[in-house]
């Protein structure tokens, strides 16, 4: 089965790596290089970066309003995406930013018509900003993208190799699905993805595919390799 335009959502977390560090730059160049590989067996790529590794909005500081700290973490995301964007530049790769919260100086404002006229010129299309609102899941804007830029699927990226029947991290016992409907995924209160997003892509046929970051630059579409959720 053949894709031309992917969207993937990449946690700030896997931008971690492993010296502990808030970002590693050889992680961002590995990805990067990883996606230029993906643009060459002529795929189109989008992106959305999120800020785990910098700013959660979700946590809730003491004494921090919940509304400001989904603002702290939608403007965390565009520092992701700019460090990435800027990296992706020195691999040769021809990547533009786009936001959904307006700030000129640095980012474009998201608009469908640009974007995928970039998508279509063989740019990365890199998202930041989220919503533009809080109290919205990354995983339902990471649909939204999706959906508003004409992707074949979604690919969400984690620290976990698909989804399973519970935690493989603390319940040795759990099995990897290969193939998963949205509707079961729903009825089983699956945590990989929130309901609303889970309700989204199934109004919208759009097919999700989960697999660890790692394995991004090697991304066949081999649901023995990775769990596809339709």
């Amino acid at each position: 089965m053949h894709y031309k335009r992917l969207f993937f959502k990449i946690s700030g977390e896997a931008l971690w790596g492993t010296k502990g560090e808030w970002l590693d730059h050889e992680v961002v160049r590995t990805l990067s290089r990883n996606i230029k590989q993906l643009q060459q067996k002529w795929y189109q790529i989008a992106l959305m970066v999120w800020a785990g590794n910098i700013f959660r909005g979700r946590d809730q500081w003491a004494g921090i309003d919940p509304a400001i700290g989904h603002y702290a973490g939608m403007l965390a995301t565009m520092v992701n995406a700019l460090i990435l964007q800027n990296i992706m530049y020195q691999e040769d790769i021809q990547a533009s930013v786009f936001s959904a919260i307006e700030m000129p100086r640095f980012i474009k404002t998201i608009n469908k018509i640009s974007a995928v006229k970039r998508l279509d010129n063989d740019t990365v299309v890199i998202c930041a900003g989220g919503s533009g609102n809080p109290f919205c899941t990354t995983d339902l804007w990471s649909v939204i993208r999706a959906l508003e830029l004409d992707c074949d699927i979604l690919v969400k990226c984690t620290n976990v190799d698909g989804v399973y029947t519970a935690n493989p991290k603390t319940d040795p016992s759990a099995t990897r699905y290969e193939t998963l409907s949205y509707q079961d995924a729903l009825t089983q209160w699956l945590q990989v993805m929130d309901q609303s997003a889970f309700g989204m892509a199934m109004e919208n046929n759009l097919k999700t595919f989960v697999t660890h970051i790692d394995t991004l630059w090697d991304l066949t579409f081999d649901t023995t390799q990775w769990t596809l959720l339709t």
